[in-house]
């Protein structure tokens, strides 16, 4: 490339080119992407781009306090290969014309200011529908499972899962989540739908075959532009230990791909522990199970995650597995915390004890410090921790975001890190969700309300999107839309305890009162023979315009650590007794003020 020198460019060219990047629409969304960008140009066009370090970069763009540790937290890192990739996407699109480039080279902070010749420039083409995908991500896809038991299915699951776990240890590369992944179960042939539904710009795809003692495993890295295989591989084994050939496989096809894909990278490849084949079906089953949320879904994973600890009393997956089963029931409203989070915490600190460096085992202990135990500086901790065990782990991006950054008013971090756990998990509908429900939380009623329709044009089945629409709506005030909504999500979720007291706070609110008051009853009721969190009835009682009845359910709700009080400190909802010193005092007691 036939490239001026940085100092023939005026400061004027630069700062102009930026904007014009940050208008573009690959940007113009990530606040904190652009806040990025300009900080380290500006520092670069004032002569202090040597000062351009991650500590520095950390403070003052991610405002992180000064006791931020790079080494723990590796915000920076993962943030500068988004704007890496973004800035060349952007270039090889709407940027092709663009005479002033604004590059980084890897491995440094410090932008590289050039100007291309004439004869590199080319017609603007026309927008893309969506970003190219960076060339180093990938998708891997279920592993076919050609055995005659349909059973060894679980065994072709458990390779994929390896595999994407072992990915995510390599540098530079963005690897696309198990859950997003297994919904294109059946469709591994149709690279095209894969190119735009995940968009990566290679897929693995692969098969399994046992039969008897011996095991064949066939792989194929496939380039999503063409449908060109870049590579394939086929290896026969026994099967004597099926965990120690998951890795040895994972392995071999990570050491091709660190080759074909990463200009030989390092690669630290570890593995999440060995259990027994029962216990990772188990394992597998929960997963399943958990990832819809629902009430029969989320009773049928804590079984499966008991079934897995029984299996296998030492494996920490099936540990971590059964923390999160427990909180999830309570944060929904399902179960009662003074009997199932106790069981939550010491689950944790068991998986945590047999597997120190299992990324999970720190997010399940993080979700229980934060929500229900209010050491929030102690959860933060334990899910950077995470992260820096598996940049990959896109539940740890959502939890982090969703059930700590957002819960403590931190807004612009949450979604720069939603956003993140989206591009490692496109097609999950929870965490799409989750970026939904933040931006209710910030208000951004309008946003919220298409980003949840977004998700119910990919996924009608989701009640959850239904529910959290339907309270979107109610902030806005319309209430006949709000119910629609909330008696939709009903229909599939069933009488669940927080649905009918969004329905009877709307009711409430809407004039309603004979009916919010038939809810407030039929909760009563509910109470009667099953838990029902406090949180319930106050916000029915706050419909009804009686707020010393929902402060005093507040205040049982905060006594008890229920899970779901915790979004108190921002969720609108709660809007109306913000300026009550009962509140306030709530507040104060979960360290949220």
């Amino acid at each position: 490339m036939c490239q001026a020198s940085q100092s023939a460019i005026s400061l004027d060219a630069v700062r102009q080119q930026v904007e014009k990047i940050l208008a573009h629409g690959l940007f113009i969304r990530s606040e904190r992407m652009a806040r990025f960008l300009r900080f380290v140009v500006q520092q670069a066009l004032a002569g202090k781009a040597a000062d351009l370090k991650e500590y520095l970069i950390g403070v003052e763009v991610f405002d992180r306090r000064s006791s931020y540790d790079p080494r723990v937290d590796p915000i920076v890192r993962v943030e500068a290969r988004r704007l890496r990739s973004k800035l060349k996407a952007y270039y090889e699109s709407a940027g092709r014309s663009d005479s002033v480039l604004v590059e980084f080279v890897s491995g440094s902070y410090q932008p590289h200011f050039s100007l291309r010749s004439a004869a590199e420039l080319a017609p603007p083409p026309q927008p893309p529908a969506r970003p190219a995908p960076d060339p180093v991500t990938i998708a891997v896809l279920p592993f076919v499972n050609l055995s005659a038991n349909s059973e060894d299915e679980y065994f072709s699951d458990g390779l994929t899962e390896e595999l994407i776990h072992a990915l995510t240890k390599l540098g530079e590369m963005r690897v696309v989540a198990w859950d997003s992944a297994a919904r294109l179960r059946g469709r591994q042939q149709d690279v095209a739908a894969i190119r735009h539904q995940l968009n990566v710009g290679t897929a693995l795809t692969g098969s399994v075959r046992i039969a008897g003692p011996t095991l064949r495993v066939r792989a194929q890295l496939i380039d999503t532009a063409d449908g060109v295989y870049l590579w394939s591989e086929t290896f026969d084994r026994q099967l004597e230990d099926v965990f120690a050939i998951q890795e040895e496989i994972a392995r071999a096809i990570v050491k091709t791909l660190r080759l074909q894909l990463s200009g030989g990278a390092d690669l630290g490849l570890d593995s999440r522990g060995r259990t027994t084949i029962s216990a990772y079906d188990w394992y597998l089953r929960g997963r399943h199970f958990g990832h819809r949320r629902s009430p029969d879904g989320l009773r049928r994973a804590l079984q499966c995650f008991e079934a897995a600890v029984e299996a296998d009393p030492s494996s920490g997956l099936a540990h971590a597995g059964l923390a999160d089963a427990c909180s999830v029931l309570v944060d929904y409203g399902l179960a009662n915390p003074d009997d199932v989070m106790p069981r939550a915490r010491a689950a944790a600190l068991r998986a945590l004890s047999l597997a120190p460096d299992l990324a999970e085992a720190h997010v399940s202990l993080a979700f229980i410090r934060g929500l229900y135990e209010w050491e929030w500086e102690d959860a933060e901790r334990l899910y950077l921790r995470a992260l820096a065990l598996n940049p990959g782990y896109a539940s740890a991006y959502h939890w982090l975001g969703t059930d700590h950054y957002a819960l403590t008013g931190r807004f612009e971090e949450a979604m720069a890190t939603v956003e993140t756990a989206i591009a490692l998990d496109p097609l999950s509908s929870i965490i799409r969700e989750g970026r939904a429900y933040t931006m209710m939380l910030m208000r951004r009623f309008d946003a919220a309300i298409a980003a949840y329709a977004e998700i119910l044009r990919t996924d009608p089945t989701f009640y959850k999107a239904y529910t959290s629409m339907g309270r979107a709506y109610a902030q806005q005030g319309r209430y006949a839309e709000a119910l629609e909504m909330l008696e939709k999500g009903r229909s599939m979720a069933g009488d669940m305890p927080t649905i009918l007291g969004a329905i009877g706070q709307v009711s409430g609110l809407a004039g309603d009162r004979e009916r919010a008051r038939g809810l407030l009853a039929q909760l009563h009721e509910q109470a009667r023979h099953a838990y029902v969190p406090g949180t319930c009835f106050a916000l029915i009682h706050q419909g009804l315009g009686e707020r010393e009845r929902a402060l005093d359910w507040m205040e049982r709700s905060c006594a008890r650590r229920e899970l779901p009080v915790a979004a108190c400190k921002v969720h609108p909802a709660y809007d109306d007794l913000r300026g009550e010193p009962r509140f306030q005092a709530i507040l104060r007691t979960m360290r949220l003020a």
